[in-house]
């Protein structure tokens, strides 16, 4: 979809800019998470609405940080931007955020539709549009009834009675006609979609004004979007950016038969935010399960390794890779002694952990991240009540970290365990991390 600029609105409530951690310990002497780990995500969103102009779906738009629309050439760039609103939309902001139950409309393309670059997300959710560029070939026209046929709804872009566009019509779930773009033409437009497939829905954009809209309407279209309707809107949110190296080695790993989903799950457990992408899109409703989450290993099978492939090739694709190991230390020591000081609840005491710090590097409640990631109710209690083992382990943690021995005791610890359980984990810690950045 074409569209012109617009200013920026303010980030919606609940997406925070990152605030810098003002207690002094430990954590500090790690490495605390700095700013070159965090970065801004950015995803626009249109509403797309019906006949009785009630909101019924979303378009996600690219959103380059600093720039308030979409304006790339074709090719390679245009891969790279639809990555990242991928990746950003069930990785970082988490679908049940970003849309709700609406249905999500995916501009792709000609790689994404091919499957030349994967596809992470399964069909229930989104609708996955042709760009207007792409050509309708006999590979395009295979590969959308390919698409079809392992469930996603299929929308031709822009369509303006372009006779090289016909095939790809018959065979669309929906077709998106630009009103501006066809001026006179339009009525005929939407008559040859009708003629040519009956059963497509006819989603209308650049609606600008309620003459427009009228004219819309006596027209047959089905759905309808422009600024009449809504005005783009930019969300706009901090995310931890996972290391470049490990999810080049998870590629690897995961294209070979040998590796065990043992050594997958450590491998992901180095870098604390794939483990929270991983966490973040198994819970979503693209990732098809309401299963509750207590541990990265169980994410990650549920997950598979075939759909975690896609979305490390993605994000490696979206260039929303760096490396800070100071800062990945301090992150997995946290969670590496809470696991220590709560052994009969390992994993929630660990994932419990692992969210806290990725909660103070982001500047967010832990709230937030506990409703975006999923996590089973007892990683809540633990991460927010600092209920049961893992939570009193976590609050322990904090006081070690803080300095702040009398927050220690009540946690039912003594300094020295915790310091014992700290030490240990930050010896790990950098173990792991080096051990993986060092050969790169």
């Amino acid at each position: 979809m074409s569209e012109q600029p617009v200013p920026r609105p303010a980030a919606p409530t609940g997406l925070l800019a990152p605030a810098p951690r003002g207690a002094t310990g430990p954590v500090g002497a790690a490495g605390a998470v700095g700013a070159a780990t965090v970065a801004p995500v950015r995803v626009g969103r249109q509403g797309i609405h019906d006949r009785e102009r009630r909101l019924v779906a979303y378009e996600l738009l690219f959103r380059a940080h600093g720039r308030a629309h979409a304006d790339l050439p074709l090719g390679p760039e245009q891969d790279h931007a639809t990555s990242q609103v991928i990746s950003a939309t069930f990785g970082d902001f988490g679908v049940e955020q970003i849309a709700g139950d609406k249905l999500l409309f995916l501009n792709l393309t000609r790689g994404f539709i091919t499957g030349e670059l994967p596809m992470p997300c399964s069909p229930q959710q989104v609708v996955l549009e042709l760009l207007e560029h792409v050509e309708v070939d006999d590979e395009v026209l295979a590969s959308l009834a390919r698409l079809r046929a392992e469930g996603y709804r299929v929308a031709v872009d822009d369509f303006d009675g372009d006779p090289g566009r016909l095939a790809a019509v018959a065979l669309a779930d929906y077709v998106k006609v630009d009103l501006e773009a066809t001026g006179a033409a339009f009525e005929d437009v939407v008559a040859t979609v009708r003629e040519l497939n009956p059963s497509a829905t006819v989603v209308v954009e650049r609606i600008e004004d309620e003459e427009a809209f009228q004219r819309c309407l006596r027209a047959g279209g089905d759905l309808f979007q422009g600024y009449h309707l809504q005005r783009p809107v930019t969300l706009e949110s901090m995310s931890l950016t996972p290391s470049q190296i490990v999810c080049l080695r998870l590629v690897r790993a995961l294209t070979g038969t040998e590796t065990s989903i043992g050594e997958i799950e450590k491998l992901v457990a180095t870098d604390p935010a794939l483990s929270v992408r991983v966490l973040r899109t198994v819970s979503s409703v693209a990732a098809g399960t309401s299963s509750e989450i207590t541990s990265l290993r169980q994410a990650v099978v549920l997950l598979g390794r075939r759909q975690l492939l896609s979305w490390v090739v993605l994000m490696l694709l979206g260039g929303v890779t760096s490396v800070d190991t100071e800062a990945l230390t301090a992150v997995l020591a946290r969670a590496g002694a809470c696991a220590k000081l709560a052994p009969r609840q390992y994993d929630v005491a660990y994932t419990a952990g692992l969210l806290s710090g990725v909660a103070e590097a982001l500047g967010l409640d832990p709230r937030e991240l506990v409703e975006t990631t999923g996590v089973a109710a007892s990683v809540r209690a633990a991460l927010v009540e600092r209920e049961g083992p893992a939570g009193r382990a976590l609050e322990a943690v904090l006081g070690h970290e803080d300095d702040d021995a009398v927050r220690v005791a009540g946690a039912g610890h003594t300094l020295y365990e915790v310091s014992r359980a700290w030490l240990g984990a930050l010896s790990a810690a950098m173990a792991t991390v080096g051990a993986v950045h060092s050969d790169g």
